[in-house]
């Protein structure tokens, strides 16, 4: 462990790591056992350096690079020691993978365990290269519909902020976006364990359904069809009880535009509704404008 940090560290002051690698160099970072061995390589490099014969040239560039590096170092590991599942419950002593998605694009994902994953707009998927052998654990942001292969021995869990669940082997939808107000799952079959910190809030079966409120942590239980339990999947938007905000920045990542409300009141306001992807981002808008008495302006700016 020790050589490769050492051999990563060398890799980011040189500027030749793969993105890959750069994101392992941050993972190491973030875990507490590493930082002498970053302190000793910082040091070893700038007394290196002020001995070269190009001192007078790179030492000032390298130090700035050693410092940022190390206030990145102190600010990435303590954020983790606060909050953060990445690296702290999803084997930080593995290598970090992570597949996303961009606005308005969708993935298809088949994990080594042969889990399969539907990613929506706009989302990431991290897990660590000892997936399905010593864990079958995840970290979602965004929204994926998991097809879950049964493992007696190894649950998998999908952590979302300071929501985690748990399954043997079922197929459920999560929607977990950091900027919208709920994170919503919803189960097509099987069983499904959703905790909040740390505690159970809901066991859901087939046609059933948790909302967790990300300001209040409200926990609100619904039953829904099976078939509905990931409708972006048939390219149908639902919005059950969502604020106008929450509608337009999910509008914003499926269509990969920008919008704005011009009047806050209106921001607020909750509604339910559902369109047909298809139809397009302007028939959205001009249902919301209907539904909440306002105008819909375009602008080229």
């Amino acid at each position: 462990m020790e050589e490769r940090v050492k051999y990563l560290f060398r890799k980011f002051l040189d500027n030749t790591c793969t993105k890959e690698e750069f994101d392992e160099v941050f993972l190491y970072l973030g875990m507490k056992e590493n930082e002498p061995v970053v302190r000793e390589l910082i040091r070893e490099t700038h007394y290196q350096q002020s001995h070269a014969r190009s001192r007078k040239s790179r030492a000032p560039a390298l130090i700035g690079v050693c410092l940022v590096l190390l206030a990145t170092f102190v600010v990435w590991r303590s954020a983790s020691q606060r909050e953060s599942p990445t690296l702290t419950r999803v084997s930080p002593k593995s290598k970090l993978l992570k597949q996303a998605t961009r606005s308005s694009e969708y993935k298809y994902l088949l994990l080594p365990d042969s889990t399969r994953v539907w990613l929506n707009a706009g989302s990431t998927l991290e897990f660590t290269e000892s997936f399905a052998t010593d864990n079958r654990n995840v970290v979602l942001t965004g929204e994926a519909f998991f097809d879950v292969t049964h493992s007696d021995k190894l649950p998998f869990i999908i952590y979302t902020g300071k929501v985690s669940t748990e399954v043997l082997g079922t197929a459920f939808n999560i929607k977990a976006y950091p900027d919208l107000e709920k994170i919503v799952v919803a189960v097509k079959k099987g069983k499904v364990r959703v905790n909040f910190a740390d505690k159970q809030v809901a066991l859901l079966t087939m046609g059933q359904q948790v909302s967790i409120g990300n300001k209040d942590n409200s926990v609100k239980e619904k039953k829904v069809k099976a078939e509905d339990a990931a409708p972006w999947q048939h390219g149908d938007l639902v919005y059950d009880d969502y604020t106008i905000e929450d509608i337009i920045s999910d509008l914003e990542r499926v269509y990969n535009v920008k919008i704005r409300i011009a009047n806050p009141a209106v921001a607020g306001m909750r509604i339910t509704t559902a369109f047909k992807k298809q139809d397009g981002v302007v028939k959205a808008l001009e249902v919301l404008s209907e539904l909440t008495d306002t105008k819909l302006a375009r602008s080229d700016v």
